[in-house]
C-alpha cells in the first residue's frame, strides 16, 4: 500500500514538473516571439542611427575640406598678388584689381585688390585683399630696398567684410593702422576694429588691441564708446591711453530703478550688480562728453518696457 501511495505522489509531481515545464516553455516562446517582432524595428533604428552619424560625419569632413581648400586658393591668391607687385611697382603710389580666379567649375571667383603707397613716413606699404565673396585674406607688407617683409596678415570668414583706415588713434603723432569690420552674425551692433599702434616702429609681425564701436578722441588719448549688448542693458565705456596700453576709467549704464531715466557711473561693469558695495555713482543725466559718440542712439534707443523683466 505505501508503495502505491509513493508512486502515485511521485506521478503527481512529475506531472505537475511537466506542466510547469510546459508552461515555462511556452512563455518564453512568447517572449522570443515578442523580441522577434520587435527586433527589426530597433535593428533599423540602430542602422538608421548609424547612417546618420556616418552622414554628419562626412558633411563636416567635406566642410572641413572645402573651407581649408578655399584658403589655400586666397594664400595662392596672395602669392600671385605679390608677384604682381614685384613686376610692376615703380617706387610710387600703386592700385590694381583684377580676378585671380573667374570660379570655373567647383572654383570659387576670386577678386584680389592692391593697393600700394607711403601709408607711414617715407616707407611703401602694400595693403592686399584676396577674396572669393564669402571669406577675405587681408595681409599688410612693408616694401623697402626691393625687399617685401610681411607685418600682418588676418583671414575673415563667414561674409565679414574688412576694410582699412590709417590715423592716429591715441594721440602720440604717429600714424596707426587698423582693420575694420561688421561680423555677419550678432545680436546687437558691432563694429569691430582691430588697432595696429606705430607699423612703422615695429619690426617684425604686428600685434592688435580689439575694439567694438569705439570713437577715437586722439587729442584727448581717450576713447568712448559702446559695449555689446542690447540698448537698456549695454554700457558706455570710456579708456585712456597710456603710450600703447589702454585704461579703463569708467563705464555707464541706464538705472534700471528708474526704468532708464538717470545712469549709474562706476569703474566696473561687476560694479553694477554688486548691490553690497555700492560703488556705483546715480547721475541725473548722461555726461556731455558723451555726446559725440558715434551711434549714440543706439545706447538711448530703448523704453521702460525693456527693464519690466528686471
Amino acid at each position: 500500500m505505501d508503495n502505491i501511495v509513493t508512486k502515485f505522489f511521485v506521478y503527481l509531481l512529475l506531472d505537475y514538473l511537466s506542466l510547469s515545464f510546459m508552461r515555462y516553455s511556452i512563455f518564453l516562446s512568447f517572449l522570443m516571439f515578442i523580441g522577434c517582432l520587435s527586433s527589426p524595428k530597433q535593428q533599423k533604428e540602430s542602422f538608421s542611427e548609424k547612417v546618420s552619424d556616418t552622414l554628419v560625419e562626412a558633411k563636416e569632413q567635406r566642410y572641413f575640406s572645402k573651407n581649408v581648400e578655399n584658403e589655400l586658393l586666397l594664400e595662392k591668391a596672395m602669392v600671385d598678388a605679390l608677384q604682381k607687385i614685384a613686376d610692376s611697382f615703380h617706387g610710387e603710389d600703386w592700385e590694381y584689381t583684377y580676378d585671380f580666379d573667374k570660379g570655373e567649375g567647383d572654383t570659387p571667383h576670386i577678386r584680389v585688390d592692391i593697393k600700394v603707397q607711403k601709408y607711414f613716413e617715407e616707407t611703401y606699404y602694400a595693403v592686399i585683399y584676396a577674396s572669393d565673396y564669402v571669406n577675405t585674406l587681408v595681409r599688410l607688407y612693408r616694401i623697402d630696398h626691393n625687399a617685401i617683409q610681411e607685418k600682418l596678415s588676418k583671414y575673415f570668414s563667414w561674409m565679414t567684410i574688412p576694410s582699412d583706415t590709417i590715423f592716429d588713434a591715441n594721440g602720440d603723432k604717429v600714424k596707426d593702422f587698423a582693420l575694420r569690420f561688421y561680423p555677419s552674425s550678432g545680436c546687437c551692433r558691432r563694429d569691430i576694429y582691430y588697432l595696429y599702434l606705430s607699423p612703422e616702429k615695429k619690426e617684425g609681425q604686428l600685434s592688435y588691441i580689439e575694439l567694438i564701436n569705439p570713437t577715437f578722441y586722439p587729442k584727448e588719448h581717450l576713447i568712448r564708446g559702446i559695449g555689446y549688448g542690447w540698448p537698456g542693458h549695454v554700457e558706455l565705456y570710456k579708456y585712456r591711453w597710456r603710450g600703447e596700453e589702454l585704461d579703463t576709467l569708467e563705464y555707464i549704464l541706464p538705472d534700471v530703478a528708474t526704468k532708464g531715466k538717470t545712469f549709474l557711473k562706476a569703474k566696473r561693469i561687476r560694479d553694477f550688480y554688486d548691490t553690497t558695495k555700492g560703488k556705483e555713482i546715480r547721475l541725473t543725466k548722461l555726461p556731455k562728453e558723451y555726446q559725440t559718440v558715434i551711434d549714440l542712439e543706439y545706447f538711448l534707443d530703448y523704453t521702460e518696457e525693456d527693464f519690466n523683466s528686471d
